[in-house]
C-alpha cells in the first residue's frame, strides 16, 4: 500500500494536470462565506482555528446518529441522548422525518415518554439528557431522519440527524448485513497505477470522478457499489474506516469530510461507521487533526449496537493513537498508519461485552468491527533478520506510547519497506477479550484484499476496498445469520466479496447487478417497469422500492414486501430473485 510514498512529489505533479474544474465543486463555505478550493489551495488554511469544521453535523443529538442509528421495532421505546449545552431544557418534540431518498412527506411524532440527566461515553459533557420515546405502531418500516426541538433558556432548538431511525415490523431472526471498507474519496490512487503515481488511465480515472463537476459522476466507482448495497437490502452495513484520503494536504479535510459525509447518505439503509488512518492523520504540526473533525461529523470513535435480541456489535478504532504518533508532514509523507487500540477503549470494549452478556439470550450474534486486523501484527510480520527491525523494535520497547521522533521515522521507513498492519499495542489482549466473551466474527479492512481466517471460534475476516485499488476485485461482503450462526460469508470458495463491477473489471465500468426503471419512480406514474440485470455467477435476491400514485397494485413477479398509502402516493417494495447471469422484468400496474 505505501511503495508509491516514494514517489509522491511526481503524484503531485500529475495531479495540477487533471482537467478540473476548482470552481465547480461543491465544497462547503467558511463562517465568512468563503469557498475552499478543493485541492489545498485554501483561505481557511489560513483562518485562526484551521483545525475544526466549518460545518458542524453533530450538535446537540448525540445518539442516534448517521453513523450509529438506532434499529427499533415499532411499539418500542428509544433512548435519546441529547446535549443541551448548558442550557434548561423543557418542552421537547420529537419527530420522525422522511429520508432524502423518499418521495413522500409524511412526519411521525414520537411521544415522550421520560427525559431525566444521563451521560455520554464519547461526549464530555454535564448537561446531557436521557429522553426516552416511544416508536408509534403505525409507524411503516422505513429508514427515517430524527428531529428533536426543545426549548432551552427561552429559545426554540432544533437539531436533526439524517438516517437515524430504522423502524421495522419484526427483529428478523435470520437477517443479513454487508460489510464495506476503504472508500478513499480524495485518493489518487484510483486514477492508475497506485505503484507508479505518473500513471494515469482514462477508463479508471472516469470511474474514480476524482472532484468531477457533474455530482453524478464525481466517485463514480463509490456511487455504483451503494446502488447495489441498496439494492442488496441487507438489514444493516458496518463500514470500517479510510472513508477518505486525507493525505495529499495538510487541509483536505476540509472538503473531503464534507463530500464523504453526503456521499455515504446515498445509502438507503442503517450504516455503522468507524474511522481509519486515513480518516485520523493530523497534519502539519496538527493544524488539522482527523480525529476532530471525526467527533463533529459522524460523532464517537468507538461503541456498540443491538439488533434486537439476535445481534451484538462493537465498532472500535484501531488507530488509536497519540495525537503526535499520527501527525504528519503535509503531502503524502506519516509516519504511522498501522493499528493500536489504547488501554482506555480496550477496557470499554471488555465491560461492553461483559454487560451484554448479563442479559444476551442464547443464539446473539457478538461482532466486533474495525479498520485493523489484529491478527496481523508488525512484529510477527517484519522480517526478524533485518538490522533496522531489530532497532526499531528495541527503540519501541523501550517507549511504547507515545514514541520519540526518532523511533517514528525509523517505523515509516520500515512502513514503506514492509507496509505497517497491527503496528502497536494490545492486539493480543484485544483478541484474549474476544475469546473470553464468546465473540463470533470481526470484521476488518486496510490492506485493500480479501482474507478469510478462522480462529479459537472467531471468524476474521478481511474485505477488499472498495476504492479501485481493491483485489481481486473492488467489493463488499455479504453476510447472512441463519439459525444463531453465520451461515455465509463469501461470494466463491477463494472467500472473495462480491464484485462491484461484473467479472471484477473496474475499467469496463459495467455493474455486477443494478435495476433500470422505465419511468420516474417519485410518485407520478399510476405503472412501471423494473428490469433487474444481474451478471454475477450466483442469483440474486434485491428488493425494489417503488413510489407509485395511490392506488391499488400488482406485480408480474416477485413479492410485495410493503404496501401502503402515504401523501397521496403508494409506496411499495418488491423482492425479486433473478437467476445467475439473467434478467428479470417486473411490471407494477393497477
Amino acid at each position: 500500500m505505501k511503495s508509491w510514498l516514494k514517489k509522491g512529489l511526481v503524484l503531485l505533479i500529475v495531479l495540477t494536470l487533471i482537467p478540473i474544474s476548482v470552481q465547480a465543486f461543491e465544497v462547503p463555505e467558511s463562517s465568512s462565506g468563503e469557498r475552499d478550493g478543493g485541492i489545498g489551495d485554501s483561505t481557511n488554511y489560513l483562518d485562526a482555528a484551521p483545525n475544526i469544521s466549518v460545518d458542524t453535523k453533530v450538535n446537540q443529538i448525540l445518539y442516534p446518529l448517521f453513523a450509529t442509528p438506532a434499529i427499533k421495532k415499532k411499539g418500542e421505546t428509544l433512548t435519546l441522548k441529547i446535549d443541551t449545552q448548558g442550557k434548561q431544557a423543557g418542552e421537547w418534540n420529537v419527530k420522525l422525518k422522511q429520508t432524502n431518498h423518499s418521495s413522500l412527506t409524511k412526519e411521525y411524532e414520537l411521544p415522550v415518554q421520560s427525559v431525566k440527566e444521563g451521560q455520554s461515553h464519547w461526549k464530555d459533557s454535564s448537561s446531557v439528557m436521557d429522553v426516552t420515546v416511544q416508536i408509534p405502531e403505525g409507524t411503516p418500516e422505513k429508514l427515517y431522519d430524527l428531529e428533536v426541538s426543545y426549548t432551552g433558556n427561552g429559545q426554540r432548538i432544533t437539531d436533526k440527524q439524517p438516517h437515524s431511525v430504522k423502524v421495522v415490523d419484526e427483529y428478523k431472526k435470520d437477517f443479513t448485513f454487508l460489510h464495506l471498507t476503504d472508500t478513499h474519496i480524495g485518493s489518487p490512487r484510483n486514477l492508475g497505477d497506485p505503484d507508479d503515481p505518473a500513471s494515469t488511465d482514462p477508463a479508471l480515472a472516469k470511474e474514480a470522478g476524482m472532484w468531477d463537476p457533474d455530482p453524478n459522476k464525481r466517485w463514480l466507482y463509490l456511487q455504483k457499489a451503494i446502488k447495489e448495497v441498496n439494492l442488496k437490502n441487507p438489514d444493516f452495513v458496518v463500514v470500517t474506516g479510510d472513508l477518505m484520503y486525507g493525505q495529499m494536504n495538510p487541509q483536505e479535510y476540509i472538503y473531503e469530510y464534507e463530500e464523504t459525509y453526503k456521499m455515504l447518505q446515498k445509502l438507503n439503509v442503517p450504516v455503522y461507521i468507524v474511522p481509519g488512518n486515513h480518516d485520523y492523520y493530523a497534519q502539519d504540526a496538527t493544524l488539522a487533526d482527523g480525529a476532530k473533525y471525526w467527533e463533529k461529523y459522524f460523532g464517537p470513535q468507538y461503541f456498540s449496537f443491538d439488533y434486537g435480541p439476535y445481534a451484538h456489535f462493537i465498532g472500535y478504532n484501531s488507530f488509536d493513537w497519540h495525537k503526535f504518533d499520527r501527525s504528519g508532514h503535509g503531502t503524502v509523507s506519516v509516519p504511522t498508519w498501522g493499528g493500536q487500540i489504547r488501554e482506555e477503549q480496550l477496557n470499554w470494549v471488555k465491560q461492553d461485552l461483559q454487560k451484554n452478556a448479563e442479559t444476551a439470550q442464547a443464539g446473539q450474534i457478538r461482532g466486533l468491527f474495525s479498520h485493523h486486523n489484529p491478527l496481523w501484527r508488525d512484529r510477527e510480520i517484519w522480517p526478524q533478520d533485518d538490522p533496522e527491525v531489530q532497532k526499531y523494535w528495541k527503540q519501541y520497547d523501550e517507549q511504547h506510547n507515545p514514541q520519540n521522533l526518532d523511533t517514528l521515522v525509523l517505523g515509516e521507513k520500515l512502513g514503506i519497506k514492509y507496509d505497517q498492519q497491527w503496528h502497536g499495542e494490545n492486539a493480543q489482549e484485544l483478541i484474549d477479550v474476544m475469546k473470553n466473551n464468546n465473540v463470533n466474527v470481526s470484521l476488518h479492512g486496510h490492506t485493500h484484499i480479501d482474507d478469510v481466517t478462522k480462529q479459537d471460534g472467531i471468524l476474521y475476516t478481511t474485505t477488499t476496498a472498495i476504492e479501485l485499488t481493491g483485489k481481486p476485485w473492488v467489493g463488499f461482503r455479504d453476510f447472512t445469520v441463519k439459525d444463531g450462526g453465520i451461515s455465509s460469508y463469501h461470494y466463491d470458495e477463494s472467500g472473495h466479496s462480491i464484485p462491484v463491477y461484473e467479472n471484477g473489471d473496474t475499467k469496463s465500468g459495467v455493474m455486477s447487478y443494478e435495476a433500470d426503471y422505465n419511468h420516474a419512480n417519485d410518485g407520478s406514474a399510476s405503472s412501471q417497469e423494473v428490469t433487474v440485470t444481474n451478471r454475477l455467477d450466483k442469483p440474486l435476491t434485491v428488493t425494489l422500492p417503488l413510489y407509485m400514485k395511490e392506488g391499488s397494485y400488482n406485480a408480474s413477479k416477485g413479492t410485495i414486501k410493503q404496501n401502503y398509502p402515504s401523501d397521496g402516493k403508494q409506496y411499495l417494495e418488491i423482492e425479486v430473485t433473478v437467476p445467475a447471469n439473467s434478467t428479470e422484468t417486473v411490471i407494477v400496474n393497477q
